[in-house]
This record gives C-alpha cells, sequence and structure tokens, in this order.
C-alpha cells in the first residue's frame, strides 16, 4: 500500500502523520515475522490430510500488473489442529512450480500425509504424487460437480445432473455411495455424453475418502477449508487492489495466514483418538452379491427421486 493509504489507516487509530521511514520499518517487522512463519519446521508432527489450492491476484512484475498465484497448503496435525503449511507464488501451470513448493514442505518436516485433496490441476496432481509417494488423492467433490454441470447446456439438466450428484454423496454407506456415483453416472450420460463421461473418470479420485474413518469424510471429501482461506486471502487483497510487487504480496498474506493460524491453534477439528484411525488400514470385509443387489436396486430409486422427484411420488 502507498504512505497515503497508511496514514489514513494510522489517523483512524490515533496517529497523526506517518513517513516513509516509518512505514518501512514497520513492514521490515513483518517481513521477519512471515519469513520466519514460512521457515518453521514440523520435525515429528504427522499431517494426515493435507488440502492445497491457489487463488489469483494482481500484482506488478517487471513493470506489467499481471495475475499471480498464491499457493497455500493447510494441513491438520496428529493433534487435530489445522495449520498453514506453506504459501508462495508459484507458476501454477507447471508440474515444477507445485514440486518445487511442496518439496519445500518435505523439507520442512511435513510427513505422515495419507491423502491430499485438491481440484483436478494436472500439475498439482503430479507434483503431490511424486512428493507425497504413498498419499491417495481426493478430487474436490464440490469443484466436481461444478465441472460435471458446466458441460451440459440446458439449464434444467443442469438441475438434474447436480441433485443427482448431492444425493450420491448424501449417502453414508460407502456400497451405496459407490452404487448411487454409477447410477448417477448412468443417468447423466443420457444428459450429456461430456458431462458423463467427465462423472465416470472421476470416480476413483472422488471416492477416495471412503477409505478413511466414517466421521472424517465430509471434512476431506471437500477443498472447502482452502476455498474459505482463498475468500480471507481476496478480502484482504481487493483493498490494495494491485500489489507494487511479489514481496509485498507475500507480507500482507503471510500476515494474514499468521493471524488465522493462531485462530486455529486453540480449535481442534478432529479428536486425537479419532484421527489415530487415519493411519490404520481399514479392515472391511467384501460386500457379498446380495448386498451389492440391495445397494444397486435403492441407488436406482434414490438417483431417480432425486432427478425427477415428481416421477418417483408418482
Amino acid at each position: 500500500m502507498s504512505t497515503r493509504k497508511v496514514e489514513a489507516v494510522a489517523g483512524e487509530l490515533g496517529v497523526s502523520s506517518m513517513s516513509k521511514s516509518q512505514v518501512s520499518r514497520l513492514c521490515e517487522v513483518l517481513d521477519a515475522e512471515v519469513a520466519a512463519f514460512r521457515r518453521q519446521r514440523f520435525d515429528g508432527v504427522r499431517f494426515a490430510y493435507l488440502w492445497l489450492d491457489a487463488t489469483y491476484v494482481k500484482c506488478r512484475v517487471e513493470g506489467r500488473s499481471v495475475s499471480q498465484a498464491v499457493v497455500t497448503a493447510i494441513g491438520l496435525d496428529d493433534t487435530g489442529h489445522k495449520r498453514f503449511l506453506g504459501v508462495d507464488c508459484v507458476d501454477t501451470e507447471s508440474r515444477a512450480g507445485w514440486r518445487a513448493f511442496l518439496s519445500d514442505l518435505r523439507a520442512r518436516g511435513v510427513e505422515g500425509v495419507r491423502l491430499v485433496v485438491s481440484d483436478a490441476h494436472e500439475g498439482l496432481r503430479a507434483a503431490a504424487a511424486e512428493t507425497f509417494q504413498g498419499a491417495a488423492w481426493q478430487r474436490c467433490v464440490t469443484h466436481l460437480m461444478r465441472n460435471v454441470a458446466g458441460r451440459i447446456c440446458k439449464r434444467e439438466d443442469q438441475r438434474r445432473a447436480r441433485e443427482a450428484m448431492k444425493a450420491v454423496f448424501a449417502q453414508k454407506s460407502p456400497i451405496l455411495v459407490r452404487a448411487c456415483y454409477q447410477q448417477a453416472t448412468e443417468e447423466i450420460l443420457k444428459l450429456s455424453k461430456g458431462a458423463g463421461e467427465a462423472l465416470l473418470e472421476a470416480e476413483e479420485s472422488a471416492l477416495a475418502y471412503l477409505a478413511f474413518p466414517a466421521s472424517h469424510r465430509i471434512r476431506i471429501r471437500t477443498n472447502n477449508v482452502q476455498e474459505r482461506a482463498n475468500r480471507e486471502i481476496k478480502r484482504r487483497a481487493n483493498v490494495v487492489q494491485g500489489f507494487p510487487s511479489r514481496e509485498s504480496l507475500i507480507r500482507l498474506v503471510g500476515a494474514a495466514l499468521i493471524e488465522a493460524d493462531e485462530e486455529w491453534s486453540v480449535r481442534c477439528v478432529i479428536s486425537r483418538p479419532s484421527l489415530a484411525h487415519a493411519w490404520k488400514a481399514p479392515e472391511r470385509p467384501a460386500p457379498t452379491e446380495e448386498e451389492v443387489r440391495a445397494a444397486r436396486e435403492a441407488a436406482r430409486r434414490i438417483i431417480g427421486s432425486a432427478i425427477d422427484p415428481k416421477g418417483d411420488e408418482g
């Protein structure tokens, strides 16, 4: 922000004037705090779940105002608390950019990751698979539903598709979720071949959350935690409109994340005993033929009712 804008804010706090040197000293203090935050180590801490995303902010680079990707990583540590693990400006169009960001997390001690949650960005997926080998990938189901509906032309068909997908993810039993997913795919294929194929292709990654404890699933099947963080970054960045440099962008975003991280430190998201099950392989017997048949029959009723509730009443 310009010195004039800083003076205006300071005036609200009772500070009559502020020189450029005072603004510089304030920035130096923030820079030190943000640098320490970005260098923090996590040795001896395990992070079962890792959420990754990027948001875009205007910034001046080489004399031009361009859109810069601010990437953040949020982890759930072994005490059940969310923590910001990293923030940077990277080229999100390349796998190399994401890999450098994720490799820095590993170098600072981020380990034990069982599930990575993100959207379907190819560079991100590839970098996560290379950096956190053995971790499953969960495609954010909210983004998936938007992508599938966006491939359908007619509004009424879009509504049907959204209702079908909502019905899928409203189910609790893994066998019923899978049966509903397959039934929804069949119905959406009738509305749009492209939309149905997109849903079919995403099945494995969209249902990865089913391999984890039932009480965790609603939190790990979407990237909503990142969406909320991005909204806060945007709220702060909109005041500035355009940052004069990447350094100033990281300064403000980093300071905002420090504040959020402090608030999270007193909120336990998942209890420690429950979270311990995230690292244990689930022991589930394979469903019987009768169970599979019953799930398919139930799925036909559930998805049919979601797509055409009036028809179900009839």
